[in-house]
């Protein structure tokens, strides 16, 4: 990869968590509020299901939190049950390889299996090396 190719990477990796963030922190203020028109279900909880979700079809473990954790012991640094930036104990953020990030886009929990968010496959060089190996 080089130089222009990292760069590009970069940019792009830091606008999507900025934006992350933003829609994170929006969340968590208001995650003990009631979601209408479901009775009884908060935000922070739709968080938490749409994680467990997402780790359910990535099949790669806990990787992906919702805005807050219901014990402090796994809050960041073990301290917060505060989750607006979702990393691990040591506050470093999760990795997900290609195949991980392919199952929950197309909701298959199969990368060569499209579906979901891209009914017709991804068409980039990495998700159509995926599809020749099926």
């Amino acid at each position: 990869m080089g130089y222009a190719s990292k760069r590009l990477h970069a940019s792009v990796l830091a606008v999507e968590a900025g934006q992350d963030a933003v829609i994170r922190m929006l969340l968590y203020q208001r995650a003990d509020e009631t979601v209408a028109p479901y009775k009884g279900h908060t935000v922070a909880e739709f968080t938490r299901r749409i994680s467990d979700w997402r780790n359910e079809l990535s099949g790669c473990g806990a990787k992906d939190e919702g805005v807050k954790v219901l014990d402090r012991h796994q809050g960041a640094e073990r301290r917060t049950i505060s989750n607006i930036l979702g990393a691990g104990v040591d506050s470093l953020g999760y990795q997900r390889t290609p195949a991980e990030a392919l199952r929950i886009l197309y909701g298959s929990r199969n990368e060569q299996v499209p579906g979901g968010f891209l009914p017709r496959g991804a068409n980039g060089t990495i998700a159509r090396g995926f599809v020749q190996l099926a």
